[in-house]
């Protein structure tokens, strides 16, 4: 009897530690049908990783999760990271829905209709969800979409509401993705270590955009395979790349980032070599006072205007050392009024200016060779006549003022 009775009281404090013992520091909890019930019913959240063993994504993906738990599975914490095998709990999977592994389910505490996690599995995306989650239901209600822009280990994370205002000024790396692309998932995490190595740069922000959620973004952008990375300067899309290592895209932004290319006088001291400068209307003057100034007129909604620019930028390049000479651009919708005196009528237009004056105006697309011959020509010889090479530009490339 005395037995019977030590073995019940036994009995009763194992399945007491099995439902509600916060497991070590860091760790994972461990789900099934003996505890999932009573954990979403005691902690203000739960997030549950449903998973395979077999699964090799869930595999590849589980180093991710355990860091994530080592930041949330604290002592004393009220929110748990945990996991389900499904294997060993199908008919818990099944009640739940799941179809696919990993799935990744956030449960408020006693709410059984879980918010589904479907951004990249890397940890600033795992984080932010969890901080959105949360402000979710401490606020009690529906987080307005806003244009506020959050920014998580250097990583900005876009959307149709913030990113037509945030990439419209500055230069920006962005990554379309899809959360399904394996191609994504796999770039994921060296996006994540190339936003921290650029976080505390003032001149690149690092940035993704989810075209799961954004397709009006996706679709403006024109993005058709995943990912698609994009550099954008001012809201005009300069260039886009293949998916690269951490090294390569690093080389990479270090050849496209320009460093001070609105300030003339710190461009015109060239501390860090930069390839072209943006003309406004208040820099305008300054900036014309080189020898030779060939500016490039464009609008970031031009097509013809977005396939010159990779050319424009190795005119820059080609001309960097030369003290005498400047390569330049407007963008006709920030700076309309420079337009409107220098009489653009079409886009791109082209114009060179030797000591001031006009000396060559085209609007031909032109190619590298040619363009740096016009160049040293005028740069060599002593031209005082304008040269009218301006070609008939083809209908979609003109514009109104009421365009720009």
């Amino acid at each position: 009897m005395k037995a019977t009775y030590f073995l019940s009281v036994l009995l009763i404090q194992i399945i007491f530690l099995v439902r509600f013992v916060t497991p070590e520091d860091g760790t994972i909890y461990e789900y099934g049908p003996d505890n999932f019930k009573s954990q979403i019913e005691d902690m203000d959240g739960n997030f549950i990783m449903f998973y395979a063993p077999w699964c090799r994504h869930c595999t590849e993906f589980h180093p991710i999760w355990a860091e994530l738990a080592e930041l949330v599975n604290t002592k004393g914490s009220k929110f748990a990271i945990a996991q389900v095998d499904c294997t060993k709990h199908p008919k818990l999977c099944h009640d739940n829905d799941i179809t696919g592994y990993p799935s990744l389910l956030y449960y408020h505490r006693n709410s059984f209709s879980p918010v589904e996690f479907k951004g990249t599995r890397d940890l600033p995306s795992l984080t932010l969800f969890l901080s959105e989650v949360f402000t979710l239901k401490s606020e009690g209600k529906q987080v307005k979409k806003s244009d506020e822009v959050k920014i998580y280990s250097g990583m900005a994370y876009l959307d149709d509401q913030n990113i037509e205002k945030f990439v419209s000024r500055g230069q920006h790396f962005i990554m379309f993705y899809a959360p399904w692309c394996k191609i994504s998932q796999s770039l994921a995490p060296v996006w994540a270590d190339l936003a921290v190595h650029y976080a505390h740069n003032k001149y690149i922000q690092i940035g993704k955009v989810n075209c799961l959620d954004n397709d009006m973004t996706c679709n403006n952008f024109d993005i058709k395979q995943y990912p698609h990375l994009i550099w954008i300067v001012n809201g005009r899309i300069v260039a886009a790349t293949e998916v690269l290592t951490l090294g390569q895209l690093k080389a990479y932004v270090e050849r496209m980032i320009l460093a001070d290319n609105h300030d003339p006088e710190k461009f015109m001291r060239k501390t860090k070599a930069l390839p072209v400068a943006r003309i406004t209307e208040e820099t305008f003057e300054t900036f014309l006072e080189k020898d030779v100034v060939f500016v490039n007129f464009f609008a970031p909604w031009c097509a013809h205007c977005m396939q010159l620019s990779p050319v424009w930028l190795q005119l820059g390049e080609t001309f960097l050392n030369e003290s005498r000479v400047l390569i330049a651009d407007v963008d006709c919708v920030r700076s309309k009024n420079i337009c409107d005196t220098e009489k653009i009528h079409s886009l791109p237009t082209l114009i060179l200016y030797k000591k001031k004056r006009i000396v060559s105006v085209g609007n031909q697309m032109g190619e590298l060779d040619n363009l740096i011959t016009l160049v040293n020509e005028h740069l060599d010889g002593d031209t005082a006549e304008i040269d009218e090479t301006v070609m008939s530009a083809e209908e979609e490339n003109s514009y109104t003022k009421d365009e720009l």
